[in-house]
């Protein structure tokens, strides 16, 4: 029923608590548009950004995409258990050694996922981990044990044999 009501009650629909929407648009030039799409969208009660990701949901799913490794369900477990080893390990409740032994991976290849996450990431040095100089003081005792034949790879174990029963 277009047309009908008085001049006055037409302009009423049009206030708002500062003013008409037209004022409000005049007041707000430089917003690209943005004030008449929330006019419009305080008229059909709709948000302008509705159906749009947050911010911190377009920063999550990029988080995602980066961890992820399609068709590889694995991998992907072992880079989102690493991360959390990364960033808070006490979330997990679990030792790094525990967490590989639940994935079934190695604590050495788990940690390994760790560091490499960390770095690709920029996430900075943990809690949990050896310091650089530490690191390589064990690399280098590992490298003089291996070359004086005394690694653990390299030692032959003697068992000792049970003797057959003769029952």
């Amino acid at each position: 029923m277009a047309g009908t009501g008085t001049t006055a009650e037409r302009d009423g629909l049009l206030m708002g608590e500062q003013g008409t929407f037209e004022q409000q648009a005049l007041d707000q030039r430089g917003d690209e548009g943005r004030a008449v799409e929330r006019m419009v969208s305080e008229i059909d009660d709709e948000s302008p950004d509705k159906g749009k990701p947050s911010q911190l949901g377009t920063a999550l799913l990029e988080m995602v995409r980066k961890l992820v490794k399609p068709g590889n369900a694995r991998a992907t477990a072992q880079r989102f258990v690493g991360l959390c080893l990364v960033l808070c390990p006490d979330v997990l409740g679990l030792s790094q050694r525990a967490a590989a032994a639940q994935l079934r991976l190695t604590r050495a290849s788990l940690s390994k996922t760790t560091l490499q996450l960390a770095e690709e990431w920029n996430l900075g040095h943990s809690r949990w981990r050896k310091s650089e100089t530490a690191r390589i003081r064990y690399s280098r005792a590992q490298k003089l044990a291996y070359n004086a034949g005394r690694h653990a790879s390299q030692v032959v174990k003697k068992r000792k044999l049970a003797k057959a029963r003769t029952d």
